[in-house]
């Protein structure tokens, strides 16, 4: 007999009211929240129906073949399955899923502009990691006009956790580690749409308020909760030395850089190390130092551990044939390039780390279009590239930026100079929209080529753009 929707909340109402189901949610075990649901007659069907999660995923929840980790998971679960407020905080969340409010953001530029109050920016990173990759760019505009007014969110029951821990360290929390877990990943999330200058404050006393709360702990090895908080601590200071680094601000990029590596070595992990020479290694790629950045590159990939984190070794994989391709090296790009598509395969966002969360399908796509291009495969990386941009959103123009640049490179290669010189203003013209400085010298680098055809009109256009973008970064407050 088929359950209409009524029979359903039914059911699960009571499901939820019982004492066993509590006892699963308090371990967190979600094959034995699923187990307890078909015990009552709730299939996988609805549940993957309700929650929006792959039926074939529940069905490894609940066999144990995969067992989840990632907040956002378990949000989609409550949220899905209307949980009440009592079976939320046993799995650690939140007791409700959202507040209401006044909204103020906008799309302007290409990017999402939203009020810039600190306080509002650490919720918003915090609600949006708690969503993570099940999270849709457009759905991002209503969960900001959900979160309300500072006066408002002041009252909301994680900052009065926060709050109490702030004020005596000693009282932290499997909760309280969770929402800094989630505010890292969230700020993570953030950082692909918004500028960095927007969200470099919110961050800063992200960080803050996690040194407030180490300060007053013990150091002990066998303390787990101090540890994860460390981890956030490397996570979102290595983010910090990327937002840094975009702002032009090197030294400061460097100090969060080294503050990430001491973090990942008390914490005993060393992927975020590697997540560290990442981000380094596109700054002499942008000045067009490519050997300085495969070697960067190569360290990563020696550091990171084997299986841990598939979605970061696809990623520096990746970069890894993008800066080889760059050398001339084609068969160690190529090489490079299949590690990537090997670890790609098996990448999956929500349960890898959360400076992957960046790595989906698209961005994978247009590591792919940077490689191709310099092997010699131009018809292939500009096909690609068209149906990449196709794609990609609004708020999505940081890596049209990106994917522009490379194909007006590989033009230049190919002496198509008319072609190089349309693609690059394009792209910069992403760059001034996006406020995104750190790709500004990679337009330099392009721009050097080009200057024996500056009396054409594309190429005199481009470099007059080019000028006037310099000008514009050079005068702003970053």
């Amino acid at each position: 007999m088929v359950m209409d929707q009524r029979n359903v909340r039914e059911i699960l109402d009571a499901v939820f009211a019982r004492q066993d189901m509590t006892e699963v949610c308090k371990r967190r075990d979600l094959g034995g929240i699923i187990r307890i649901l078909g015990k009552y007659g709730i299939t996988q069907g609805q549940i993957a129906s309700l929650t929006g999660i792959a039926q074939g995923r529940i069905s490894e929840y609940k066999t144990g073949k995969r067992v989840p980790t990632a907040k956002s998971t378990f949000e989609a679960i409550a949220d899905g399955l209307g949980m009440p407020a009592h079976s939320r905080r046993a799995l650690g969340l939140s007791p409700t899923s959202g507040t209401d409010g006044a909204d103020g953001a906008r799309i302007s530029g290409g990017e999402f502009q939203i009020p810039t109050d600190t306080f509002d920016l650490q919720l918003l990173a915090e609600a949006v990691g708690k969503r993570g990759d099940a999270l849709k760019r457009r759905e991002l505009l209503s969960m900001i006009a959900r979160l309300g007014a500072t006066t408002s969110l002041a009252q909301n029951e994680v900052w009065e956790r926060l709050s109490y821990a702030l004020a005596k360290p000693s009282a932290i929390d499997e909760a309280i580690v969770r929402e800094m877990e989630a505010r890292s990943a969230g700020f993570h999330r953030l950082e692909e749409i918004m500028s960095a200058g927007s969200i470099f404050k919110g961050l800063a006393a992200h960080l803050k308020e996690i040194s407030t709360i180490l300060n007053g702990t013990v150091p002990d090895p066998k303390d787990e909760l101090r540890r994860r908080l460390i981890v956030v601590a490397g996570e979102s200071t290595v983010l910090a030395g990327w937002i840094a680094s975009d702002m032009g601000s090197a030294t400061t990029a460097r100090n969060f850089y080294a503050t990430a590596e001491r973090a990942a070595k008390e914490a005993g992990d060393p992927s975020i190390i590697a997540c560290t020479y990442a981000y380094r290694s596109y700054i002499p790629s942008a000045k067009g130092s490519h050997g300085r950045a495969r070697a960067l590159l190569g360290s990563a990939l020696e550091l990171l551990p084997p299986s841990v984190s598939p979605g970061t070794a696809s990623w520096l994989a990746a970069r890894h044939a993008e800066e080889s391709a760059a050398l001339g090296d084609k068969e160690g790009a190529l090489r490079s390039w299949a590690q990537a598509e090997e670890a790609f395969s098996i990448t999956d966002p929500e349960e890898d780390r959360v400076w992957t969360r960046f790595l989906d399908q698209d961005r994978f796509d247009s590591f792919r279009i940077a490689t191709y291009s310099k092997v010699g495969r131009l018809t292939e990386a500009e096909e690609m590239a068209h149906a990449v941009i196709a794609r990609l959103p609004e708020v999505d123009r940081k890596r049209a930026a990106i994917i522009l640049g490379d194909i007006a490179t590989a033009h230049i290669v190919q002496g198509s100079i008319d072609e190089a010189a349309k693609l690059a203003r394009e792209g910069l013209r992403a760059v001034r929209e996006t406020e995104s400085a750190i790709w500004l010298p990679r337009f330099e680098v392009i721009a050097e080529p080009l200057r024996r055809w500056r009396t054409q009109p594309t190429v005199r256009a481009f470099l007059e753009e080019l000028a006037m973008t310099k000008r514009q970064f050079a005068s702003s407050p970053r």
